[in-house]
């Protein structure tokens, strides 16, 4: 009986971790489809579809019709990728504490970045750090969370190059991040490099092809 309430935990746990990363994926699609200007997947911020606006941060113009629809899936990824991590079947004290309390980060940075949009206003009146906290927050924490669902002692995979495909994106996330940190602060007059959006997704989409990897492979029972 138990191994068969595991094994419905495993699958639902990654049902909702790879509706979770696709529902995000669509809604950003959505979002920067209806912009005004032409928006580009490897010079714009994320964060420009957020930004009801209009506005101008760092150089780029922010005026998004579907902010609403962008903010609100921002929310539902952190909602439903911390429901998907908690229902997993995780072995080990330690990471059975550790990844719940990862994905509840992640979840809380998603959600400051859902409600506090990254415009240049926010910049002014002080919102825009609790934006800033949120990104970072769900980069770190989402990539960090991936690197350990892909150990060995949660019990989740059993496959070798399984769990070192996990660990490869989440460190690849981590670097991605440290390499927007480092851009964003040498950038000049305000106008950072031409593939910032490509760097800034590469903090955050590792952790969701992360997820749906993670899904894909629970859901084969492997």
């Amino acid at each position: 009986m138990n191994i068969n309430i595991n094994q419905n935990k495993r699958n639902l746990g990654g049902l909702i971790l790879i509706v979770s990363a696709f529902n995000y994926f669509i809604t950003e699609f959505i979002t920067a489809a209806a912009f005004p200007i032409p928006y580009s997947y490897t010079r714009n911020f994320i964060s420009n579809l957020g930004v009801k606006g209009p506005s101008t941060l760092f150089g780029q113009f922010m005026q998004s019709p579907l902010s609403w629809l962008m903010n609100s899936g921002f929310i539902l990824l952190g909602l439903l990728t911390f429901l998907g991590i908690v229902l997993l079947p995780i072995k080990g004290k330690i990471l059975r504490l550790l990844i719940p309390l990862l994905a509840a980060a992640f979840m809380v940075g998603t959600v400051l970045v859902g409600i506090f949009p990254g415009s240049g206003e926010a910049l002014q009146n002080g919102t825009g750090e609790y934006h800033s906290i949120g990104a970072f927050l769900a980069f770190f924490s989402g990539n960090v969370a991936l690197i350990l669902l892909g150990l060995r002692g949660t019990g989740l995979l059993t496959k070798l190059k399984s769990r070192r495909t996990l660990i490869a994106l989440g460190f690849l996330g981590l670097v991605c991040m440290v390499l927007y940190v480092v851009v964003l602060m040498n950038s000049v007059d305000d106008k950072p490099v031409r593939i910032i959006g490509l760097i800034e997704r590469g903090a955050l989409y590792p952790a969701l092809f992360g997820f749906i990897y993670l899904g894909k492979q629970l859901r084969k029972k492997l």
